[in-house]
């Protein structure tokens, strides 16, 4: 199910319910920010309304179940939530087990996986039987910011629901429209994420480090050797920090260089083009290695500096 964006997607799922037609299975897939987790919880919610005609496009909101849903204790929603960083085997199994029980009052059984990538190998297999034989009944709700984190076998057998990416103009534009600054609304933009709602939440907590980042970029013929040495010293900390830091640059100087190159490329200007397409494929390279290898994040945002100030 590929659409126009969430109120397209939220009208042709309340037609499905209208239509007896409610799919056993959904993945809905998308950017962080575009509503699709909100989606979902409401999906379940008009699912489980008894209270609703059939042609409602919004849980009633005063019937017995509304009601358990606004205490978070419907009997029939199963919300599966990570434990630490995965989704274990023994909560599929709990779910399985769930999922079999009668319905209250005949109605549906909802199972609501909201990261849905976090499943284990071995917790996904085991939800892949209960996508090969549902119980009569049960729908499940699969959300994720990475389909592709999950096994083929299991996208296969849900009806994918995608949320579409903002492109990078729009979201400049809705920051810009809140009061951010075109400069800062444009960082954001690039690096934050594909939504208005997941940018912003990037600015928030990595703005002030990622602008200056991108300042030191700007002067980057200006600087010297010891101005880039002394830069590059901030990255020089214990543990995860300091390549957590060196990871921000790197984005930075790969959304820096693009723009650079996009605008040699308008103005004709072939010396500039090639320089910021090479800052660019040494961005690409390093976040390569950053990966791969336990290199000094000094070191390569030293070697990257170095490069773009030669």
């Amino acid at each position: 199910m590929a659409l126009g964006g969430s109120e397209e997607i939220r009208a042709e799922l309340a037609r499905a319910r209208t239509a007896d037609k409610v799919h056993g299975a959904y993945l809905f897939e998308g950017p962080a920010g575009t509503g699709k987790a909100e989606l979902a919880a409401w999906f379940a919610r008009l699912l489980l309304c008894k209270g609703a005609d059939r042609a409602a496009v919004e849980p009633c909101g005063r019937c017995h179940d509304c009601r358990l849903l606004a205490t978070g204790a419907h009997p029939d929603l199963h919300v599966v939530e990570a434990d630490g960083p995965r989704i274990k085997v023994d909560a599929i199994r709990e779910l399985r087990a769930a999922l079999g029980l009668v319905a209250n009052e005949r109605g549906r059984r909802i199972a609501l996986i909201p990261e849905a990538e976090k499943l284990r190998a071995e917790a996904a297999n085991a939800l892949l039987k209960t996508l090969e034989e549902p119980p009569p009944g049960a729908v499940l709700l699969l959300v994720t910011s990475s389909a592709e984190a999950l096994p083929r076998t299991l996208r296969s057998r849900t009806l994918r629901v995608r949320f579409p990416v903002f492109s990078e103009r729009a979201v400049a534009a809705a920051l810009e429209a809140e009061g951010m600054s075109p400069a800062d609304a444009a960082l954001a933009s690039q690096l934050g994420g594909a939504s208005p709602a997941a940018a912003r939440a990037w600015a928030e907590k990595s703005l002030d480090a990622a602008r200056e980042m991108h300042d030191v970029l700007a002067r980057s013929r200006e600087l010297s050797v010891s101005e880039i040495l002394d830069f590059a010293e901030s990255f020089r900390r214990t543990g995860d920090e300091g390549r957590e830091r060196a990871r921000a640059f790197i984005e930075v100087q790969s959304a820096f260089a693009r723009a650079q190159a996009e605008a040699a490329a308008s103005g004709r200007d072939s010396r500039a083009l090639e320089r910021w397409l090479r800052a660019f494929e040494s961005a690409a390279r390093a976040r390569g290695e950053l990966l791969q290898r336990n290199l000094n994040p000094q070191l390569v945002v030293e070697s990257l500096l170095l490069e773009l100030a030669s």
